[in-house]
């Protein structure tokens, strides 16, 4: 009877810490391009993505989200599609990587490395658009790169002007 006891305790245990991750989201995914504009091109043409910002003139990266139209683009709220330059041919480019959004990053964080993520950089304030965040970079065992954002409370995505 001890013994079911105590593994009906550890599984109650367990359980409970499966509810202690933070409320996660896909925020953006960042895709590499030896031409940016024509890389964007393409994701509006095949996938029917909308240009709602830029960096650079010529564009280095083109920020784009979905939508009808540009105006419902911006005014949407799914994930972005940032094609960014990159020297073509670079192999293990860590500019592309996944960006996740989640409600307590510090939480996150812990629980990347605990599962076998290494930190590449500590959570630390950061300026996008004017919005105050909080942003860090872990790596999966497989080398893949995760930016993990914070946005202000409330906040459902990056503000675009």
């Amino acid at each position: 009877m001890r013994g079911v006891m105590k593994a009906m305790l550890g599984l109650s245990m367990m359980a409970g810490m499966a509810w202690v991750q933070a409320d996660t989201t896909v925020l953006a995914v960042r895709l590499g391009a030896s031409d940016v504009p024509a890389l964007a091109k393409f994701y509006e043409t095949a996938f029917g993505l909308k240009e709602i910002d830029h960096v650079g003139q010529p564009p280095t990266e083109i920020i784009m989200r979905y939508g009808a139209t540009v105006a419902a683009a911006k005014a949407g709220s799914s994930p972005e599609f940032l094609v960014a330059h990159r020297d073509g041919g670079a192999a293990g480019d860590p500019i592309m990587h996944a960006v996740f959004r989640v409600s307590d990053i510090d939480a996150t964080v812990a629980a990347a490395k605990a599962a076998g993520a290494t930190i590449r950089s500590k959570v630390a304030p950061l300026t996008i658009g004017g919005m105050k965040l909080r942003s860090a970079t872990v790596v999966d065992p497989d080398g893949n790169v995760l930016e993990i954002m914070e946005l202000p409370q409330g906040a459902k995505h990056l503000h675009h002007p």
